[in-house]
């Protein structure tokens, strides 16, 4: 990989962005990176959740524009814009946990694909950017819709329309960002969040983002009703399921002192 650096670590898989001399930014062979990883880490069972991160100083700066103004005609940006934006889809319905992990800088394409993860971790010094507007252009991979399902109105059309940067504690109190976590401590601290849930069965795991995916399409409830379950009882007959279950009857329970005093000695 030229321009992404991976590991998969007790079930997280990591995606590094990693072009330092651009801030991270996204070019057509970091596309072509992207997409063969995420298709990887969707199929491969030992990941259950993936995080994507850049360095101490950006996490993505968004398009490459010495490589995407070559292109000067819509017709020949569109299919640019649209296949990240398809890309972007894919790892908002990748079906496992995504989450954008934001230690510097997030600006431009950079917040559109944090837009696209699940969850949003970020330091205390992150800051977060839709500067396209100020550039003349709007959200192009679909970071605008997403982010105008994930806040209130007012607030998504704010920075959209703004371009403000605006700190990662202000984004907290908003609801976009998850967690924010000191700046020195920044994987470390991103790692125990992720293993929360990886520490759970595949199975559960991919049944819940699953439910998330039905919920969030508009499913009836008397269909997501259904559904739950259905996934309960197909993992009830499960050696996990069955394991657990003798484990927690046969645990050591603590004894009980007598309610009667003893004998006087």
């Amino acid at each position: 990989m030229e321009t992404l650096r991976t590991e998969i670590q007790q079930g997280i898989g990591w995606i590094f962005f990693h072009r330092p001399e651009v801030r991270n930014a996204v070019n057509f062979r970091m596309m072509e990176e992207l997409a063969e990883v995420l298709g990887g880490m969707r199929e491969d069972d030992s990941v259950k959740a993936l995080v994507l991160a850049g360095d101490e100083q950006t996490f993505v700066s968004g398009g490459d524009l010495e490589e995407f103004h070559r292109l000067k005609t819509a017709d020949e940006v569109f299919p640019v814009h649209h296949r990240m934006g398809n890309l972007l889809e894919e790892l908002r319905t990748f079906g496992k946990p995504t989450v954008a992990a934001v230690q510097g800088i997030a600006v431009g394409g950079g917040c559109e694909i944090a837009a696209a993860c699940d969850f949003r971790i970020a330091s205390d010094q992150a800051r977060f950017g839709f500067i396209q507007s100020g550039l003349g252009i709007t959200t192009g991979w679909g970071g605008g819709s997403r982010l105008l399902e994930q806040l209130p109105r007012n607030r998504a059309l704010y920075l959209l329309l703004s371009g403000e940067r605006v700190d990662a504690r202000r984004l907290y109190e908003w609801g976009w960002i998850t967690e924010v976590v000191p700046f020195a401590e920044f994987l470390p601290s991103v790692r125990r969040f992720v293993q929360s849930f990886t520490q759970r069965s595949l199975g559960v795991i991919q049944a819940y983002m699953e439910l998330a995916d039905a919920t969030r399409e508009g499913e009836p409830r008397d269909q997501l009703v259904r559904r739950e379950a259905r996934t309960c009882a197909r993992l009830w007959e499960t050696e996990e399921h069955v394991q657990a279950v003798e484990d927690f009857l046969n645990r050591p329970r603590p004894s009980r002192p007598s309610p009667f005093p003893g004998p006087d000695r």
